[in-house]
């Protein structure tokens, strides 16, 4: 990565990026926020940290680039991708402001119209095969409005779709405080590096929500 040894100064070929501070580190890569020719955005830098539960298949960057294309084309509310750099391992995208979803969910427990959006969006990814990362941090909430902020896409699995695995997160408001605040996985994670969440807890409201919201109950047809 060139630079012109101004520490944050990032020189590529669509513009000098400024970056601000850290937004979070994923099991891809580190996100900063950072400034590209008058606008915010969001300047993510690949690392090669192992992940205890799950395996990279291919080139971070190209799964990112393909990922964003097949998520364009069915629909999905995300980021807009800006520029990448294969050889130097990054992605630009904008920058959309408001409350990420760990931290929105730490702070509410009474809004449902974020829980309906999520679920029609599982809803139209299953239809697709397809299943993303649900864990909160990857989304991003403004008003009324749920955004998908990374780019990962999986092949459709129960056993880490909404239903099974990433619901059980945004029931957990008092973990996902804890978590928010110190960084403790203990809260919301049956054990440490599992990526398995607590779920007994949260049976009844999770049931719920699946009455309420789930289009697709069958976990073997995606056509149910």
């Amino acid at each position: 990565m060139v630079s012109d040894g101004v520490p944050g100064i990032v020189h590529t070929s669509f513009g000098k990026i400024t970056l601000l501070r850290q937004l979070g580190k994923g099991k891809s890569g580190h996100s900063f926020l950072a400034a590209l020719n008058g606008r915010s955005v969001v300047f993510k830098r690949m690392h090669n940290e192992p992940c205890a539960y799950y395996t990279f298949t291919d080139d971070k960057v190209q799964l990112e680039i393909r990922a964003y294309e097949k998520l364009s084309t069915i629909g999905i509310p995300m980021p807009e991708l800006i520029g990448y750099d294969q050889e130097q391992q990054f992605i630009v995208k904008t920058y959309i402001d408001g409350h990420v979803g760990h931290e929105w969910i730490a702070q509410t427990d009474d809004d449902e119209t974020i829980i309906e959006r999520l679920f029609a969006m599982s809803a139209k990814l299953r239809s697709h095969n397809l299943n993303i990362d649900y864990f909160p941090a990857n989304f991003v909430i403004t008003g009324s409005q749920l955004y998908y902020v990374d780019y990962e896409i999986n092949p459709y699995s129960y056993e880490w779709s909404l239903e099974q695995w990433g619901i059980y997160y945004w029931a957990n408001h008092r973990g996902m405080a804890e978590y928010v605040r110190s960084g403790d996985w203990r809260g919301i994670n049956e054990s440490a590096n599992s990526g398995i969440p607590i779920k007994a807890p949260f049976e009844a409201q999770v049931r719920r929500w699946r009455t309420m919201f789930q289009t697709v109950s069958h976990p073997g047809n995606l056509n149910a």
